[in-house]
Formats: structure tokens, C-alpha cells, sequence
């Protein structure tokens, strides 16, 4: 691992330079802001330091964009006046105290969060946890419903299970020998338009394994729209960018 910096457009662009048994060039913006480069060992430093030049707007971009997301999570606080997203759209969150029953839905424009101790930062955090992975699993279901039977009509594919965690780098993995694919959590918070493009991403690599040229032109075949939905996903806050 090599640590280099350059200077573009009066910005200091730092990034880790990985060497490794790769084919191609890549480059990629963690959620930490932290900017890597995996290259083969006869790629030389002239060639690594033009790509990172000729992406540096989106470099620098998603990398204001990080700070941000982790600027607004040191700060959340689950106060009266939050903007809580939940697929694709903001909410306001009211918080509202009670001697009963927790609970968190929604009215219009408002996220309601009904909770017994409204200064317990920890409490409502675990609330919005449980509520967001309940209606994950519906809703991740009903994404898998549709996408297979989309699916269905060009391939004899049996629907497989899905599992749903916490992913910090990736919004959806396929187990095909499992026959199950895994969600992030995370993706309850973005629109049904971008839950389907992952499910049905993960739905192909049943069919292709490798993001080679059959398995793109079979994603396009079924969704002709999925390059702009992965352009939403890759300015979310979950996982890494990748060129």
C-alpha cells in the first residue's frame, strides 16, 4: 500500500494506491472519504495519476458528499424536526411522548416516532432500527415478486429467499448455491425504483455470474432504465462508489 497526493484545481486529492493482480485500473471513494486505486504492478504512476486527474470532479464531489453523511450522522439526535428518508422520500420526524404503547408510522409529510423517553438517544435509534427492518422485509418481498416474474419469462429461475442486514459497503450480494440474496437494510430508504434495480442485479447473477457484457445486456433487456437507478444508488450514503 502506497499513500501519494496531488493537487487539482487548487485541492490536495490524497489517495491509497493498492498493487495488485487486477486487469484493469480502478478507483473508488469510500464512505470514510478515503480515495483508493487498484492497479497491476506494470501499470505505471503516469497512468494512475491521469485517471485520477480526469475523475477528480467526481472524486472531489462524492467526497464532499461522505463528509456530509457522516457530518449529519454525528449530529442526529432523533429531535423534532429531522429529515428521515424512507424509499426515496423525506420525511419531518415528530417526536411524541407517551405512557404506553412505542411506535413509529407515517402521516403526509410526517415521520411520527412514539416513544416513552424522548431524550433516550439509544431507545428511538433501536425503535428506528426495528421499524426500518419490518418494513424492509415486506417491502423487500414484494420487490422480489416483481422482479421475478419478470424474470420468470425468460428464465426457468426458482425465486430464492432473501436475507436482510446491515451492509457498510455494499447494497446486495447473491449466495447462488444458496439460492438466497442478501439486502442491505439501508435500501428502505431509497425509492422502489432503486430496490428493484438491486433485486433484480442480484436475480442475474443466477444466470451470469460475472458482470460481463451478457449480464449487463440481460439487465438492460428487463430494466433499459438501470444505468440512471445504479447513478442514484452510488450518491446514497451506503457502500462504496466505483467508477
Amino acid at each position: 500500500m502506497e499513500k501519494y497526493k496531488i493537487n487539482f484545481e487548487g485541492k490536495t486529492i490524497s489517495f491509497v494506491l493498492h498493487r495488485k493482480n487486477v486487469k484493469n485500473l480502478n478507483l473508488k471513494v469510500k464512505t470514510d472519504s478515503t480515495v483508493v486505486v487498484s492497479a497491476n504492478n506494470k501499470v505505471p504512476y503516469a497512468s494512475i495519476e491521469q485517471l485520477i486527474r480526469e475523475k477528480g470532479p467526481w472524486v472531489l464531489k462524492n467526497i464532499r458528499h461522505f463528509d456530509e453523511v457522516r457530518r449529519l450522522k454525528e449530529i442526529r439526535k432523533y429531535t423534532d424536526g429531522e429529515i428521515i428518508y424512507f424509499l426515496g422520500r423525506p420525511y419531518c420526524l415528530k417526536v411524541i411522548p407517551t405512557d404506553n404503547g412505542e411506535s413509529i408510522y407515517l402521516n403526509q409529510n410526517e415521520i411520527c416516532l412514539i416513544v416513552k423517553e424522548a431524550s433516550d438517544f439509544y431507545r428511538k435509534e433501536k425503535l428506528f432500527d426495528r421499524w426500518f427492518k419490518e418494513q424492509a422485509r415486506q417491502i423487500f418481498y414484494e420487490s422480489l415478486d416483481r422482479m421475478h416474474s419478470e424474470f420468470i419469462s425468460h428464465h426457468a429461475l426458482e425465486k430464492p429467499k432473501i436475507m436482510i442486514r446491515n451492509m457498510k459497503t455494499r447494497w446486495g450480494s447473491c449466495s447462488w448455491n444458496k439460492e438466497k440474496i442478501t439486502l442491505n437494510t439501508g435500501l428502505i430508504k431509497v425509492s422502489r425504483d432503486c430496490i428493484d434495480y438491486v433485486v433484480l442485479h442480484e436475480l442475474t447473477h443466477f444466470v451470469f455470474r460475472k458482470h460481463d457484457r451478457q449480464f449487463y445486456a440481460f439487465l438492460a433487456l428487463i430494466m433499459p432504465d438501470w444505468k440512471e437507478r445504479r447513478n442514484i444508488l452510488r450518491n446514497c450514503d451506503t457502500g462504496s462508489i466505483l467508477v
